[in-house]
């Protein structure tokens, strides 16, 4: 199965306008383990219809969920929920699109976007907390830093703690 190290949601300002908070990011990371990764987020007339999502667009599923610090443009930590995203076999269309996402940087044609509820401060944008995360599917445009960082060669198996077994390469989160 072809896996890669991806960020499923990072802290701070959002293309959406949304603030997510240290706490949300913690809260998505909690909740990623055997997550499910769609292709798209469901329309509203698909979401009505059809709220546990069809086996058709499913992608893949998220293990070994972590939380990494990073630096942001302003030069703050920001906190990122990093996972392994294990892609369904026999999907080249899918595997294309994380290879293209992990060679582009920061052009790349897909990113990560989590379908989530959230609790917002009142009469703001600020996410204070995410209780439920119903999935973080592939989509076009990622407003909240969701993206493939690397593909995990086969000989490097990521621990349960984030280490890495193997040879060589990089190493998450």
């Amino acid at each position: 199965m072809t896996a890669y190290r991806v960020v499923i949601l990072r802290e701070g300002l959002a293309l959406s306008g949304r603030h997510y908070t240290r706490e949300a990011v913690q809260d998505v990371a909690r909740r990623a383990s055997g997550l499910r990764c769609f292709a798209d987020h469901p329309t509203a007339v698909g979401d009505r219809l059809q709220p546990a999502r069809t086996i058709r667009d499913l992608v893949g599923y998220f293990a070994d969920p972590a939380l990494r610090e990073v630096p942001g443009p302003d030069g703050i930590a920001r906190l990122e929920a990093v996972a392994t995203l294990h892609l369904t076999p026999g999907l080249p269309w899918v595997t294309g699109l994380a290879e293209a996402a992990t060679s582009l940087g920061g052009t790349t044609p897909v990113g990560l976007s989590i379908d989530a509820m959230a609790r917002v401060r009142p009469g703001t944008t600020i996410v204070d907390a995410v209780p439920v995360v119903r999935s973080c599917d592939m989509v076009t445009r990622a407003s909240a830093g969701g993206r493939f960082l690397h593909r995990i060669v086969p000989d490097r198996a990521i621990t349960g703690t984030g280490m890495v077994r193997g040879t060589g390469g990089r190493g998450p989160p």
